[in-house]
């Protein structure tokens, strides 16, 4: 009986060592062999969106889940299919044949051994938006599926203008919003001053440049008014959107107001004329009565003289004939010498009249003209600017596309002389425009600054210097200099308190004005600042570290 026993316990632990060692047999070979003979592949049902210059994942899973370690792996753009972007095989990535533009941004990171064979690409640009084909083969069977990249671009700011309407009625202008930059198609949106979306009927047109970036324009008919905003929005999404605003109304006159009619701007004009032909014609008169008085005046003291009178008012009647030709020659010297530097005095001072006449009421004219002198007028047409960062000087440093500040300069002793600024992101080409810098914060007083506009492709050489010959049109400030502007000769700007400089730029009538928002007043206006495309810039200075800002 007990030789029965051990030999029942010895077939049952022999039994338990047999499936123990075929369990761990077998798993280790299920997992470094394909399972499957078949198999598909699993990807996004729609296009995967990135922005330029960053990193994306384009998955693909294969189904079931195994090692594909040993399998083949090939991720190619469908406009290159004999040249794939990654390539694995042998267990290792290959490095020809690949397209060279995607050596060292491409790799599997999701995890073969699940049977991930995910795509991720970094640095992205432009160029590699479009199809790519994920193909996964083994010796018996092959699957491939398509995962769609969009890469995200934001255009640039709307440019917005005011035209009239063409049998439109009714007080209405065509105002025309357009857009450049954009990738891919954006959504262009028209609303009011309440956020209410304006339905245009009028179809929204998009071209496309050389690079693949989508421009997109729009057109609407609307109430010509002086009060009511009107936005135009372009969007990829919540995130990446431009808006610009402008008030619906034509500026054709100084004194332009609703409701006044081209006939009357033309009987306005008529009027100026007359009354300026006038008073040219007073003022001649004037000066030529005056001459004619001077001269009649000293023609009757000569006639006098020659038939031997005195005048009225000297009592020499008691002198002889010889003292009074004596007295009569002296009475001529004395009479005709003062009597032309009168009439030559009369003269200067008649035209020293007309110019303190003329001149203001030019300067007045063209200040109306322009809507200068009125900061209250200028600030309706604020913008957002946005600071490059990309095109920034290496010691300035851009805080969320609004703060700039001066860092020291690396691996120098003493500063580069090259131009320390930073342009924004925007350009304008038409229309009017304000924004503000922010230029002294609290009662902390900075050394230096400059802020200003400049035209596209300017010459960025350290020898060129900031002129507007040279495409740039700025207000400085230096502690030791003061305010001034970049004219030949400099001329000085006195400011008692400056904290907020407000900038407006017309491109219709290429002037740009800098303001003291503090006391809300005119500081310099430019007013022949004409290019294609302006772009804002800004200067921290290089004296010291405290911040200004776009506000």
């Amino acid at each position: 009986m007990f030789t029965t026993f051990g030999n029942r316990g010895t077939m049952h632990l022999g039994l338990c060592l047999r499936v123990l060692i075929l369990v761990a047999l077998t798993v280790p070979i299920r997992a470094a062999q394909p399972a499957q003979e078949t198999f598909t592949l699993t990807v996004p049902n729609g296009p995967t969106s990135t922005l330029s210059g960053s990193s994306v994942s384009l998955l693909c899973q294969v189904s079931p889940l195994f090692n594909v370690e040993p399998l083949e792996v090939r991720w190619y753009h469908s406009s290159n299919i004999h040249s794939p972007a990654l390539l694995y095989k042998d267990h290792k990535i290959q490095e020809t044949p690949v397209v060279p533009r995607y050596r060292g941004r491409v790799s599997l990171t999701g995890g073969m051994e699940r049977g991930n064979v995910s795509l991720t690409l970094e640095r992205v640009t432009l160029e590699d938006r479009g199809e790519y084909v994920c193909q996964v083969s083994s010796e018996q069977w092959y699957e491939k599926a398509s995962v769609f990249l969009t890469v995200n671009v934001t255009g640039r700011e709307p440019v917005l203008s005011v035209a009239e309407a063409r049998g439109g009625g009714g007080g209405q202008v065509n105002v025309t919003c357009s857009s450049e930059g954009w990738s891919p198609q954006p959504k262009l949106t028209w609303r009011n001053k309440d956020g209410a979306e304006i339905r245009n009927e009028q179809e929204v047109l998009n071209t496309s440049d050389p690079q693949g970036l989508v421009s997109v324009s729009s057109w609407l008919l609307y109430a010509c008014s002086y009060s009511d905003w009107l936005a135009c929005t372009v969007s990829l999404s919540e995130e990446a959107k431009r808006e610009g605003r402008i008030l619906p109304h034509i500026y054709t006159a100084p004194t332009a107001v609703p409701g006044v009619y081209k006939e009357a701007l033309i009987v306005t004009l008529i009027l100026s004329l007359v009354i300026i032909c006038a008073l040219c014609s007073v003022i001649l008169c004037k000066r030529r009565g005056s001459m004619w008085s001077s001269s009649q005046k000293s023609r009757n003291r000569s006639d006098q003289a020659e038939l031997g009178q005195r005048p009225a008012d000297q009592t020499e009647l008691g002198k002889g004939p010889a003292e009074t030709e004596h007295l009569i020659k002296g009475a001529e010297n004395t009479v005709q010498t003062p009597t032309e530097q009168r009439a030559a005095g009369e003269e200067f001072n008649l035209e020293g009249a007309e110019n303190t006449v003329q001149t203001p009421t030019e300067q007045r004219a063209a200040g109306e003209e322009l809507n200068l002198n009125d900061w209250h007028h200028v600030k309706i047409f604020k913008v957002n600017i946005l600071l490059d960062e990309k095109n920034a000087h290496p010691a300035i440093r851009i805080n969320k596309g609004k703060r700039a500040h001066y860092v020291k300069e690396k691996d120098t002793e003493k500063p580069s002389r090259t131009h320390l600024h930073v342009f924004s992101e925007e350009r304008f080409s038409s229309g009017q425009h304000y924004w503000e810098v922010k230029v002294k914060d609290g009662t902390t007083e900075k050394l230096s600054w400059y802020v200003g506009v400049a035209r596209e492709n300017v010459d960025k050489r350290p020898a060129v210097p900031l002129t507007p010959q040279n495409g740039f049109w700025i207000l400085s400030y230096d502690k030791e200099q003061g305010f001034h502007v970049n004219t030949d000769p400099q001329p000085p700007i006195t400011v008692a308190k400056l904290t907020i400089v407000g900038v407006f730029l017309d491109c219709d009538r290429h002037t740009l004005s800098f303001y003291n928002v503090d006391t809300k007043s005119l500081l310099y206006t430019f007013t022949d600042v004409k290019t294609s495309n302006y772009f804002p810039l800004l200067s921290p200075g290089r004296c010291d570290k405290i911040p200004i800002k776009i506000n």
